[in-house]
């Protein structure tokens, strides 16, 4: 071959998908994706091969927007990355001249050993011509809304310009042995990247996944923008689904939507800056689920776009705790935000100090403190906060910092009612239809439950709302249930406490019925637009092992400000004494069950009694005191107690760590337990035989009598 090989001949003597092949990769069989205008082929990634200007061989990475380019490009790209065995940069040689390097040595290649493919041919593709994604290879336009409409998107939303040709339909036939081919419709939500599609969010009936090998690392579901005039915000949330019930819900609302599939990145957030900043959007406004997790994407989304005036990073995930640290040169950003979270501690505390009655001690238990937010100043303009990792006080430090730190845009938190935009949008859809089939009084005997006024009242004939009120009553009574009616209050101005207040209600037992919000105001029809009421009506069954629990939860709920439990004086009464008798009659079981298993020796049994007697309040205090580990040791010695008169070594050496700990603690070291514990302990060391050989001489054999 000619020695003065340069760029040009190589890309008329090198067929671009002959080399491919002889570097390891393979034609996709059956590929009709380019329907004559291209070729993909795969290896350790996968190329999309066609003919650009002059007919000459292009390529472009599907995984990696900037691996693209003609045959050399292809080259110069693998001797970069080091990612082909046998394609590296050679001593001495710089790129360009190691790319010619190995295309000669293919070029010397015998002709036996330079792969020859038979391909269809394709045509010249034209300039700007898009190319149809691998992704959406089996998808078609939105046809099948049966799963949008399942979800409560209406039509009209779906219709809606800003989202055409982002929602899709994708087909997936499975075929079985001897059985027909099944097809399956699911809906396709694309993920984009710098325009093009690297993705697919694809949902069903009881299904969610998504295409092999997409991108979500880096990628967003867009909408388009809206029409008329430019957009100005936009809203970010965690599904398309949640978009659409947003965008639903706020119909006037302009704005460019955005899903991140479940997934916030570092990367998705350089698209989200690259896209306001190219579409001049002003607002982003977070739009994440009302959990745990939404509000950690929240603080994440915040440490992002943060400007350089007081840059913020999350520099430790723990499963329990999170920590942002924020470099601020003028501290005064930081210290309002500190304010803030002082606020927030204090009325934490006074919660804590409401339920546990705890008001007036002056030291802070651990339960208090893991609840608690907390900071340390790292160097002259470095600062670290420690966030709990729970809803409340990472909606705390949100708010926080997006009022009071300084951000590249505008950073608004919008959060949904319910866990996410569509459960809220099911919901007031449910209330519309209820409305709709009963009538507007029929929502208000829904909405408004039991008030105790209304059990005062001699029952009515007819269909009013009292009668319905005793008639569900009369109804629950008959199956051993009751109905009460808790009122909760709370600003719109902070964050929500309602959710962790029905998680609460829930785990302690007790069904939630329904609950309805509506305006706060001190009289009717003077609403304070600035607090909400929520009315909760709530069911529970006399029978529930779970009673003492229930009891217990509605009485701390009556002294919670911002809660008016609404119940019947004998309803009161009989669950407060139900719940005492169920608790005295565990109690009985529990202690039955903790009969000692007697031993040979009386002494050990007594010391056991006094040892179980004696661990269970000083576990109590351990746990309270930072001890919960070493208070798990001491039940587990009480509980092998019950069944062996000593404590083993195993047990010996737990009990050594339990000493250990109540020495640190300066209110347990002088208890009375404490002094139980070491005397019984002193006794069960001992060998059972051991002490009956002190407590029992043996009998003396007498000798013959002398005369």
């Amino acid at each position: 071959m000619d020695h003065a090989l340069t760029f040009q001949k190589i890309k008329e003597q090198v067929e671009l998908p002959e080399l491919l092949t002889y570097y390891g990769y393979t034609l996709k069989k059956g590929e009709d994706l380019g329907k004559g205008k291209w070729h993909v082929f795969e290896g350790d990634d996968t190329l999309v091969v066609f003919k650009g200007r002059g007919n000459d061989w292009m390529y472009f990475n599907s995984h990696d927007d900037r691996d693209k380019g003609s045959v050399i490009d292809w080259m110069k790209n693998r001797v970069n990355s080091g990612r082909i065995v046998g394609i590296e940069q050679q001593p001495g040689r710089n790129v360009w001249q190691t790319v010619n390097d190995h295309f000669r040595a293919y070029l010397n290649l015998p002709e036996d050993q330079r792969p020859k493919l038979e391909l269809p041919p394709i045509s010249e593709t034209a300039p700007g011509e898009k190319f149809q994604s691998i992704y959406t290879k089996d998808c078609r336009p939105l046809e099948n809304t049966t799963y949008l409409e399942s979800r409560g998107i209406t039509k009209s939303t779906i219709a809606n310009p800003q989202f055409a040709g982002r929602i899709l339909n994708q087909f997936h036939t499975v075929q079985k042995e001897g059985m027909p081919a099944k097809t399956f419709v699911n809906t396709a939500f694309p993920a984009y990247h710098e325009g093009r599609v690297v993705g697919l969010e694809l949902k069903g009936e009881g299904y969610k996944g998504q295409a092999p090998e997409s991108e979500f690392s880096r990628s967003l579901w867009l909408s388009k923008l809206p029409e008329g005039r430019p957009a100005a915000s936009m809203v970010v949330t965690e599904s398309a689904l949640d978009a659409l019930s947003y965008a639903q819900m706020h119909p006037a609302e302009k704005a460019l939507y955005a899903s991140t599939a479940g997934v916030l990145t570092q990367n998705k957030i350089f698209e989200m800056k690259r896209l306001l900043g190219e579409e001049r959007i002003c607002t982003v406004k977070a739009a994440f689920d009302n959990d745990t997790q939404g509000h950690h994407y929240d603080t994440r989304l915040l440490a992002g776009f943060a400007s350089g005036q007081n840059p913020m990073k999350v520099v430790r995930e723990h499963k329990h705790l999170l920590t942002v640290e924020v470099t601020a040169t003028n501290p005064a950003g930081v210290q309002a935000l500190t304010n803030h979270l002082k606020t927030y501690n204090d009325q934490t505390a006074r919660q804590y100090g409401q339920q546990s009655g705890e008001t007036n001690t002056q030291a802070v238990s651990q339960t208090l403190r893991d609840e608690l937010i907390s900071s340390t100043k790292l160097g002259p303009h470095t600062y670290q906060f420690h966030v709990p990792m729970n809803r409340e006080a990472l909606g705390a430090f949100n708010q926080g910092a997006s009022q009071h730190l300084a951000f590249e845009h505008k950073v608004e938190i919008v959060k949904s009612q319910g866990k996410d935009w569509n459960q809220d949008l099911k919901e007031k859809q449910m209330q519309q239809v209820v409305k709709r089939e009963l009538g507007a009084a029929a929502v208000d005997e829904d909405q408004y439950g039991f008030g105790m006024e209304y059990w005062k009242n001699d029952p009515m004939q007819g269909i009013g709302k009292i009668a319905a009120q005793h008639q569900a009553q009369a109804e629950a009574r008959e199956r051993g249930e009751r109905l009460l009616v808790v009122e909760f209050r709370e600003s719109r101005d902070q964050v929500s406490q309602l959710p962790i207040l029905q998680e609460n209600i829930e785990k302690a037992g007790l069904s939630i019925d329904h609950s309805i919000n509506r305006p706060a105001g001190v009289t009717p029809g003077q609403p304070d637009k600035r607090e909400i009421e929520t009315e909760l009506t709530l069911r529970y069954r006399l029978d529930s092992p779970h009673l003492p629990a229930i009891s217990a939860a509605l009485d701390a709920l009556a002294t919670n400000p911002k809660a008016t439990v609404i119940e019947g004086r004998a309803e009161q009464v009989e669950r407060r004494q139900l719940a005492v008798e169920q608790e005295e009659f565990r109690q009985q079981k529990r202690a039955e069950q903790q009969q000692i298993h007697p031993s040979e020796s009386p002494s050990h049994d007594q010391a056991r009694r006094v040892f179980i007697d004696a661990a269970a309040p000083l576990a109590q205090s351990l746990r309270e005191n930072g001890g919960g580990l070493q208070a798990a040791y001491l039940q587990q010695v009480s509980k092998s107690l019950l069944r062996q008169p000593e404590i083993k070594a195993m047990d010996q050496e737990n009990l050594a760590k339990v000493l250990t700990k109540i020495d640190q603690v300066p209110a347990l070291k002088d208890s009375p337990s404490v002094g139980q514990l070491r005397q019984a302990m002193q006794v069960l060391n001992t060998p059972t035989k051991q002490a009956q050989a002190q407590t029992q001489q043996p009998e003396r054999r007498r000798g013959p009598k002398l005369t």
